[in-house]
């Protein structure tokens, strides 16, 4: 495929998020939003169960500015990093990131109106956590299968100092990042599926995976640089 054709490409994908996000916007706006009662569930608890609700005005950010934000920050990262050009060689796993990340956030910002209007649960069967859960579950695992071949850059992958001051210390911590990432979203999938049943011990285990792995890389990025490790 020549550089025009991948050009092109690229191009077509971010214009079909941006479509994606105002068609999205657009419905919000002129149909959920008039459909929608006065006042609206904005939180779940980690059962799934609404326990937060707010006048449905205030939905408007989170379903359909929000999404756009995100879209425009994931666009521009790659122009104002210091090592953008980094982005090309492997171009293909951000673009990726990107268009799951905004098809995330255009789900989550549907959330409130279809719970609202009795079109999702608010607790049980497939509820909100269900979902985000799931989705972030799925995020994580790709993330750590593409993990190792992420270029050494400012704004996407394990940014520690010791990451980003050492090439090498990159590699081999993306590289160990990768399984661990897989065992986080495993643990998420699984929250997804028992969130509703065991609300207690779903916390406690999506603490312990996505803070402890997160900490468990850092450690071990760190124990690189200082020479325990070789």
């Amino acid at each position: 495929m020549s550089g025009l054709d991948y050009a092109v490409r690229d191009k077509v994908l971010w214009m079909a998020l941006l479509a994606l996000c105002l068609v999205s916007a657009a419905i919000y706006v002129f149909w959920a939003l008039p459909a929608m009662p006065d006042t609206v569930p904005v939180h779940w608890g980690v059962g799934g169960v609404a326990d937060g609700w707010d006048s449905k005005g205030s939905t408007v950010f989170m379903g359909a500015v929000l999404p756009l934000l995100v879209l425009a920050l994931l666009f521009a990262v790659p122009f104002f990093d210091p090592r953008g050009r980094s982005f090309n060689r492997f171009k293909g796993i951000y673009q990726g990131f990107a268009a799951t990340m905004t098809l995330f956030m255009v789900v989550m910002g549907w959330m409130t109106p279809l719970t609202a209007l009795g079109l999702l649960q608010g607790g049980g069967g497939i509820s909100i956590n269900v979902i985000s859960f799931g989705f972030l579950g799925l995020l994580l695992v790709g993330l750590g299968v593409v993990m190792p071949r992420i270029e050494p850059n400012y704004t996407f992958g394990v940014r520690v100092p010791w990451t980003l001051a050492d090439p090498e210390n990159w590699r081999r911590t993306h590289r160990f990042a990768g399984p661990v990432f897989v065992v986080m979203g495993v643990v998420t999938l699984a929250s997804a599926l028992f969130s509703s049943t065991y609300p207690a011990v779903t916390l406690v285990a999506l603490l312990v995976a996505l803070l402890g792995g997160t900490a468990l890389v850092a450690l071990y990025s760190f124990l690189l640089w200082k020479g325990a490790i070789r």
